[in-house]
C-alpha cells in the first residue's frame, strides 16, 4: 500500500513536470522560439493551405453534391447528331429573310407619303390659318412634351419598354425651333397624315420598332406615341433629329472635313465661345462614314512690353498626320480638347491651310467630298497686346514692336494654289463671329465654291448654318437610303440600327427630312445565337469588318455610350495569325457565302469578368459564313471538329421518368393565377411559397421544391419569349411541356422550345431531393444552390424567380469554371442582388456523360488520356479529372477520365462573413497564427501575422479588412487587387519570381466616371429582386435613374498566376522592406482550387499610415489591376481602310453651285459712304 501510494506521488510529480515542460515548449512554439522559426511558420502555411482547401472542397461536396449530379449525366442517354454548318447558316439566313427588306419597304412608304403630303401643301401655297401651334386641333397635334396634348391611353408595351399609344403618333419639337413660326405649324399639319401609314406598316410587320420622320426644320413625328423622357429637374429632354446619326447619314453622304478655328487673341470672349459651338455642331453632325480633324490656328508673338508668348498652330486629334473617322471616340476626343482651348496668339492662318490640305490628301479619307470650315472674326490685326517684333529701348524709354497686320491676299493666293492640286477640290464654308470683317472669310469661301455666314450668337446654330447643311443635303444624289452603324437608342431600346431614307420634294428638289425605321441588335443577335451548340459560336460584322457582336465583346446592355466597334481581325486573329482568316473576313465584307477550314484557328473563352481576359486555344475549326440580304451585315459560325458530330443529352426513358419529381417553372406566383389554378389545380399549395423570409427579403421562395428557368436561347423564338407579358400562360406552357410525355420536336416543326431543353430539365430534377435533404453545419450559411446547363437551362434551390433575360452561360461563375473545369472555382466577394449582404460563389464543373471506350483504344493513347479511359490521377487526363463513374465502359470499378466537354456548372452562394470566419479560424492555431500581434525582431512593438487568399487573377478573396467593410461599399471588397493592398509583395511576385504575368488589353467599350466614386448609402429605390428588375421599365417613375458613367477607351490591366513558379517546394518566400510595409512572406497554392494563400510574418504598416507617403501610394498603384482611362484612347484605334473613292463606292455628287455674297468694305467705310451720299442728295435737293 505504501509503495503504491509512493508510486502515485511519483507519477503525479512526473505529470506536473511534463506539463510544465510542455507548457514551456508550447509557449516557445507560440512565440516562434523555434530553432528555425521560418521553417516553423512555413510548415504551418502549408498546413493551413491544405486545411482551407479541404474546407472548401468539403463545403462544395456537402453543398453542391456534384458527384450526384455527375452521376446523373453519366447515366443519361446520349444521341449522336451530325451538324452541317452550311445548312445551319442557311437556316439562320432564312429566319432573317425579309427582316431587313420589310423594314426598308416600311421606311420607303413613310418617305413617299411625306413627299406627297409636303408637295400637295406646297402646291396649294395657302396661307396658314393657324397663327399659333397650340391652336391646332388635338387630333392633328399631339405633343410628347405637353401633358394635356399626349395621346390617351398610354399603356405599357414590353416591346417598347415604356407606355405608348398604338393608335396615334406624337410630335417632338427641338428646343431651338420656334414653335409658332409658319414652317413649324406647316410641318405638323402635313405630317399628320403619316399616322395611317404608321399603323399600316405595323400591320404588315409585327417586328417593327420606332417609326418616325425628322424634318429639316427640327421637328420629329414618331410612332407609337409616347411621353418624352425628363431630366432630374422634371423638364423634358431636348431632341433634335437633325443631329442624330440616322438623319445625318441619310442626308449628307460621306465626306472629308477639316475645321479651322481662329484661336488668336482677337477672338477672346463671346466670339471664341461661338467659334467652339460651331465646331461642336459640325462634329455632332458627322457620322462614322465621314473623316474629320480640327486645327487651332495661331502663332507666337511679343506683347506691348516685349514679353514673348509662345503659341503654335496645332491639330487637335492625337493622330495629327491624317483625317480620322468621325466615330464616337474620335468626336469625343476632339470635343474634349476643344473645351481646353483658350484664345491667344496671332491670326496666322497660312500654316493652318497648309496642314488642312495635307490632311485632305492623306491616305485615310473618303475621297468623295472635301470641305474646309473656317471660323474667324475676319480681323487683319489682333490689337495692341499682339506685336510682331520684340521692340527696343531709346533714351525716352521702351518702344513696343509693331502691331501685327496680316495680308489676306497671301492666304487667298495660297489656298487657290493648294486647292488646284487637290482631288476632289475642297469647298470652303466660312463663319464670321460677330465682327464685320467679311472680306477675308467671304472671298475665301466664294473663291472656293462655298459660302459665308455671319453668326451673332451660338443659339440654334443648325438653322443659322443652313448654307452648309442645305448644301450637304442637296449635293448628294439618290434617295435609296442606308442602314446606319449601330448606336444607342435615345428612346431606351438599347443598341439600334436604322434604315434611313431621305424624303426629297419633287417640287423643290430639296430634302424635306428623313424617314426612319429601327431594328434592335438584340433581336438579330437572338435569332443568330439561337443556333449555337457545343462549343460553336457566332459573330456578326458589317461590310467594313467591324464587329457588331461576338462572345468576347461586352453585351450591348452594358454599354453607356455609342459603341466603338472592334475589327473582327482583333478577335479572331493574334498578330495577324492565322493568315487564312483574312480571306474569311474579305469574303464576308464582299457579301459572299461559303466556308473555310483553318487548322490553327484561335478560339477564345472568357475567363470570368471582362477584366479577367480570355483563355485562348488553337485548334482546327471551320468558318461558315454568309451575308444578310438587303443589309450591310454578314454573320459566321465557328465550328470545331468536335462540333461536327455532336453528342447531345437525350430525355430519360419512361422507367426513370416515372420516378422523377415534378419540375416547377420559376414564376412561382403565376401558379396562383386564375389560369394556373384552372389548368394546374393545387400546385400552388404544393409549392408552399414563402414571402417574408428574412434570408430572402422581397422574394417568393419554396423550400419544398427547386425551380427551373430557361434562358432566352432555350426558346425557338427568343424575341417572342422576351416580350411576352402573359406570364401565367408562359408558366403553364413550360410546366406542361417539361412534365409531359409528348414527343419533343425541332423548332422547324413548330415547337416553342429547343429540342434538347427538356432533357436537361429532367436530368437536373433528380438533384432536388438531394439538395433538400442536405444536413451539414454550414448549410445555414448557404443562400442559393444552383446548376446552369450549357443549353441555357437553370435550376435553383430554394425555388424562386430569376430575371427574364438571365442566361447562366453568360455569367462570370460559369465562365470561371469552364476555363478551369478541373478546379473548384471561388469568386471574390460581391453584394447580393437582394440586399442580404456580401456573398461569394463556389462552383464546380459537371462533365458530359463519360463516353464508352475500349481498352484497346485507351492503351494505344500516347500522352494524356481521353474521357472513358482508366486513370490513377487527374494529371493523366485531357480533362484534368479522374473519378469513379457509373457510366458504362470497361473496368467500371476503377477511376476513369472525365469527358473533355463540360455539360453544366453547379454553384452555391455563401455569406462572405461566414466564409471569412471559417477560413481565419482555420489559421488561428500554430506558430504566429493569422491576426496575432507580437514584438518585432528588432524589439519594437506592432508586428503581426497577416493572411490573404487571392485568386489566379490577383483579386483578393479574403482580407482581414473585408469583414468590416460596409456591404454597400462594393469597391472595398469586390475585385480588390492584391497589388493595391501589398504593393511591395506584388512587385516581387511579378518581377522577381515571375509568379504573376501581366495581361493588358484595350477596352474600346469601357465605362468611366464623371465624378469620384462614392458608396451607396441605401438600397431603397433600387430595383433588386428579379421581379423588380423585370418590371423596371413598367414601374419606373418620370425622373431618370442617375448615371455617373460615360463611354471611354480604357487600358485593362490584369495578372495571371503561374503556378509552376512555386517550384518543387510548392512555396515562394521572400522579405520586403518598402515605402508601405515590411515583413517576410510565404506564398503557396490551394491546388484543387483557383486560390492561393499568402501569409506575412512580422508585418508592419507604419509607413503606409503616413499621409504624405506618396511613394507608398505609387507602389500600391503600379502593381494593381483595373481599367484605366486612356486620355488619348483614340490613338489606339487607327483606321487603314482604302478610301471609298478608290473602291468606287462614293455616291453620285451633283456638284451644285452655291450662292455666295459678302461685303468688301468695313462697316465704318460703308457708314462714311452713306453719310457722303446723304450730304450730296441734300445739296442737290436744296438747289432744286
Amino acid at each position: 500500500m505504501h509503495l503504491q501510494e509512493h508510486s502515485h506521488k511519483f507519477l503525479f510529480r512526473t505529470a506536473i513536470f511534463l506539463a510544465a515542460v510542455i507548457s514551456v515548449l508550447a509557449s516557445a512554439y507560440e512565440n516562434c522560439d523555434c530553432p528555425d522559426r521560418k521553417e516553423c511558420l512555413a510548415g504551418n502555411v502549408q498546413n493551413w493551405a491544405t486545411l482551407i482547401q479541404n474546407y472548401i472542397l468539403q463545403l462544395a461536396s456537402d453543398g453542391l453534391k456534384t458527384s450526384h449530379m455527375q452521376s446523373f449525366y453519366d447515366q443519361a442517354n446520349y444521341t449522336m447528331e451530325k451538324k452541317d454548318g452550311t445548312e445551319t447558316v442557311q437556316r439562320v439566313k432564312n429566319s432573317l429573310k425579309n427582316y431587313f427588306s420589310k423594314k426598308e419597304q416600311a421606311a420607303r412608304r413613310i418617305a413617299d407619303a411625306v413627299v406627297q403630303f409636303h408637295d400637295d401643301n406646297y402646291r396649294k401655297a395657302e396661307e396658314v390659318k393657324y397663327k399659333r401651334l397650340q391652336d391646332l386641333p388635338l387630333h392633328i397635334y399631339k405633343d410628347s412634351d405637353i401633358p394635356n396634348r399626349l395621346p390617351v391611353p398610354l399603356t405599357f408595351s414590353p416591346y417598347f419598354k415604356q407606355n405608348v399609344n398604338s393608335h396615334n403618333s406624337v410630335v417632338k419639337i427641338s428646343d431651338e425651333v420656334p414653335r409658332d413660326n409658319n414652317a413649324t405649324i406647316n410641318t405638323v399639319l402635313y405630317t399628320y397624315g403619316l399616322d395611317a401609314v404608321f399603323r399600316n406598316n405595323t400591320l404588315q410587320d409585327k417586328l417593327l420598332r420606332w417609326q418616325y420622320f425628322g424634318s429639316k426644320d427640327g421637328i420629329l413625328r414618331m410612332y407609337p406615341g409616347r411621353e418624352w423622357d425628363t431630366n432630374f429637374a422634371g423638364f423634358y429632354n431636348d431632341y433634335d433629329p437633325r443631329v442624330r446619326p440616322w438623319y445625318i447619314a441619310a442626308t449628307s453622304g460621306p465626306k472629308d472635313v477639316v475645321i479651322i478655328l481662329d484661336c488668336s487673341h482677337s477672338m477672346v470672349g463671346k466670339k471664341f465661345d461661338i467659334g467652339k459651338a460651331v465646331v461642336k455642331t459640325i462634329l455632332n453632325t458627322l457620322t462614322k462614314q465621314d473623316y474629320v480633324n480640327v486645327i487651332c490656328a495661331r502663332a507666337s508673338h511679343w506683347d506691348e512690353v516685349g514679353k514673348w508668348h509662345f503659341f503654335s498652330t496645332e491639330i487637335l486629334s492625337c493622330q495629327d498626320d491624317r483625317l480620322v473617322p468621325a466615330s464616337t471616340a474620335h468626336r469625343k476626343d476632339l470635343k474634349e480638347k476643344l473645351e481646353n482651348l483658350k484664345p491667344g496668339g496671332t491670326s496666322e492662318l497660312q500654316k493652318a491651310f497648309d496642314k488642312s490640305f495635307e490632311l485632305l490628301s492623306s491616305i485615310t479619307r473618303t475621297g468623295c467630298q472635301s470641305f474646309i470650315i473656317v471660323i474667324t472674326d475676319g480681323k487683319d490685326t489682333d490689337g495692341e497686346p499682339v506685336r510682331c517684333g520684340p521692340g527696343y529701348y531709346t533714351r525716352s524709354g521702351y518702344v513696343p514692336g509693331p502691331i501685327c497686320k496680316y495680308s489676306w491676299e497671301k492666304v487667298w493666293n495660297q489656298v487657290k494654289e493648294l486647292n488646284e492640286g487637290l482631288i476632289p477640290k475642297a469647298r470652303i464654308f466660312s463663319y464670321l463671329t460677330i465682327d464685320d470683317g467679311e472680306e477675308f472669310p467671304g472671298k475665301l469661301a466664294c473663291d472656293n465654291r462655298g459660302s459665308m455666314k455671319k453668326l451673332l450668337s451660338g443659339n440654334n446654330l443648325i438653322s443659322q448654318m443652313n448654307n452648309y447643311f442645305e448644301f450637304l443635303s442637296s449635293n448628294t444624289e439618290g434617295t435609296s437610303g442606308l442602314w446606319t452603324s449601330p448606336y444607342l437608342d435615345a428612346w431606351g431600346l438599347g443598341l439600334m440600327v436604322t434604315i434611313a431614307i431621305p424624303a426629297v420634294s419633287k417640287e423643290t428638289n430639296k430634302v424635306i427630312g428623313v424617314a426612319g425605321i429601327d431594328a434592335t441588335l438584340e433581336e438579330i443577335e437572338n435569332l443568330i445565337v439561337n443556333e449555337q451548340w457545343g462549343s460553336v459560336y457566332a459573330f456578326l460584322i458589317n461590310n467594313e469588318g467591324e464587329t457588331i457582336f461576338h462572345p468576347l465583346m461586352k453585351p450591348s446592355s452594358n454599354l453607356v455610350d455609342d459603341p466603338i466597334f472592334i475589327p473582327i481581325s482583333q478577335l479572331e486573329q493574334r498578330e495577324g495569325r492565322p493568315e487564312e482568316f483574312t480571306s474569311v473576313e474579305d469574303a464576308m465584307k464582299r457579301g459572299d457565302s461559303g466556308y473555310l477550314r483553318i487548322e490553327n484557328a484561335y478560339r477564345g473563352l472568357p475567363k470570368g469578368d471582362f477584366a479577367d481576359g480570355v483563355k485562348l486555344t488553337q485548334q482546327p475549326a471551320s468558318y461558315y459564313y454568309t451575308a444578310l440580304n438587303d443589309s450591310v451585315y454578314a454573320f459566321a459560325f465557328n465550328l470545331a471538329d468536335s462540333d461536327m458530330t455532336f453528342r447531345r443529352t437525350h430525355e430519360p426513358d419512361d422507367t426513370l421518368r416515372k420516378k422523377l419529381p415534378v419540375s416547377y417553372f420559376n414564376l412561382l406566383i403565376e401558379y396562383d393565377s386564375p389560369l394556373g389554378r384552372s389548368v394546374l389545380p393545387e400546385v400552388y399549395e404544393e409549392l408552399d411559397v414563402k414571402t417574408k423570409e428574412r434570408k430572402y427579403p422581397g422574394l417568393r421562395v419554396s423550400y419544398k421544391h427547386s425551380s427551373f428557368m430557361l434562358a432566352p436561347k432555350c426558346y425557338c423564338d427568343p424575341n417572342s419569349y422576351l416580350f411576352d407579358e402573359d406570364l401565367a400562360n408562359k408558366t403553364v406552357t413550360a410546366h406542361l411541356f417539361m412534365n409531359g410525355n409528348d414527343t419533343a420536336k425541332d423548332c422547324t416543326e413548330g415547337s416553342i422550345f429547343e429540342k434538347n431543353i427538356r432533357a436537361d430539365v429532367l436530368i437536373t430534377s433528380q438533384i432536388e431531393e438531394i439538395w433538400k435533404n442536405r444536413k451539414f453545419e454550414l448549410l445555414k450559411d448557404v443562400k442559393w444552390t444552383y446548376c446552369g446547363c450549357r443549353s441555357g437551362t437553370f435550376r435553383t434551390y430554394p425555388g424562386h424567380r430569376s430575371r427574364r433575360t438571365y442566361d447562366p452561360t453568360k455569367r462570370p461563375w460559369f465562365h470561371r469554371t469552364m476555363t478551369n473545369p478541373d478546379k473548384t472555382a471561388i469568386s471574390t466577394a460581391y453584394m447580393d442582388a437582394a440586399g442580404v449582404g456580401k456573398i461569394i460563389s463556389i462552383s464546380q464543373a459537371i462533365f458530359e456523360g463519360m463516353p464508352e471506350q475500349t481498352k484497346e483504344l485507351c492503351d494505344s493513347v500516347r500522352g494524356k488520356k481521353p474521357g472513358g479511359c482508366v486513370c490513377d490521377t487527374d494529371e493523366e487526363c485531357v480533362a484534368g479529372k479522374c473519378y469513379i463513374s457509373t457510366a458504362p465502359g470497361y473496368e467500371m470499378e476503377l477511376s476513369r477520365c472525365a469527358s473533355e466537354k463540360v455539360e453544366a456548372v453547379t454553384a452555391l452562394d455563401i455569406l462572405y462573413n461566414d466564409f471569412h470566419t471559417n477560413v481565419y479560424e482555420t489559421m488561428s492555431d500554430g506558430c504566429k497564427p493569422c491576426g496575432s500581434k507580437y514584438t518585432c525582431p528588432n524589439g519594437d512593438e506592432g508586428c503581426q501575422t497577416r493572411c490573404y487568399l487571392f485568386d489566379n487573377f490577383a483579386n483578393l478573396v479574403t482580407d482581414p479588412e473585408f469583414i468590416h467593410a460596409s456591404n454597400l461599399d462594393e469597391r472595398q471588397y469586390k475585385r480588390v487587387s492584391f497589388g493595391k493592398k501589398e504593393g511591395e509583395v506584388m512587385h516581387e511576385l511579378i518581377y522577381k519570381h515571375n509568379f504573376f504575368q501581366r495581361k493588358e488589353q484595350i477596352d474600346f467599350q469601357g465605362s468611366c466616371s464623371v465624378s469620384p466614386y462614392a458608396p451607396k448609402v441605401t438600397l431603397e429605390g433600387i430595383a433588386k429582386t428579379p421581379e423588380e428588375l423585370d418590371d423596371y421599365f413598367r414601374n419606373k417613375g418620370p425622373i431618370p435613374s442617375f448615371s455617373n458613367n460615360f463611354g471611354c477607351i480604357q487600358d485593362v490591366v490584369g495578372y495571371q498566376a503561374n503556378s509552376s513558379a512555386l517550384g518543387p517546394s510548392g512555396m515562394i518566400t521572400g522579405n520586403i522592406t518598402g515605402p508601405c510595409k515590411s515583413g517576410f512572406y510565404y506564398l503557396t497554392a490551394l491546388p484543387k482550387t483557383n486560390l492561393f494563400l499568402l501569409v506575412m510574418e512580422n508585418w508592419r504598416n507604419d509607413s503606409e499610415s503616413n499621409f504624405f507617403n506618396f511613394n507608398c501610394r505609387i507602389t500600391n498603384s503600379i502593381s494593381g489591376t483595373g481599367a484605366f482611362r486612356i486620355i488619348n484612347g483614340t490613338c489606339a484605334h487607327t483606321d487603314e481602310q482604302a478610301s471609298l473613292a478608290l473602291e468606287q463606292k462614293c455616291p453620285v455628287i451633283k456638284d451644285i453651285n452655291v450662292a455666295c455674297t459678302y461685303l468688301t468694305a468695313s462697316t465704318t467705310s460703308v457708314d462714311k459712304l452713306l453719310l457722303l451720299l446723304s450730304i450730296v442728295l441734300c445739296l442737290f435737293s436744296s438747289r432744286r
